[in-house]
């Protein structure tokens, strides 16, 4: 499966990307167990929840460890270095790699929130 992600180059500027992370299948519950694709994106080391008001703005910073957030409930917009910005909406996810560089910035359109599900580092 593909999943958007925030990386950094070598200069440090922050970049959208694409992290394609092989998937396999899967097959759930009993008799006839229909089956699925997982992919499967690592350990995990912890958990938190996190709601912002609509118009809270985090300036830019890095990511603290690699992490996957993923929207609960609102829209938030995520604005890379290189200017890029991308809305994302209840249901979808992003994972956040970029540990050093300029970082980005994550806005609360409406009310807004997160699940941060923080993985281990590789």
């Amino acid at each position: 499966m593909k999943f958007p992600m925030i990386i950094a180059d070598e200069r440090g500027e922050t970049h959208f990307g694409v992290q394609d992370i092989p998937a396999r299948e899967l097959a759930v519950g009993p008799p006839p167990n229909p089956t699925g694709q997982m992919s499967d994106l690592g350990t995990v080391t912890t958990m938190s929840v996190i709601s912002f008001r609509a118009g809270t703005e985090a300036p830019a910073h890095n990511a603290p460890q690699p992490y996957v957030v993923i929207v609960l409930s609102g829209q938030g917009e995520v604005v890379t270095s290189d200017g890029e910005a991308r809305r994302f909406r209840a249901g979808e996810l992003l994972l956040c790699n970029d540990l050093a560089g300029k970082g980005h910035v994550t806005r609360a359109i409406t009310d807004l929130t997160l699940a941060f599900v923080n993985r281990a580092k590789s």
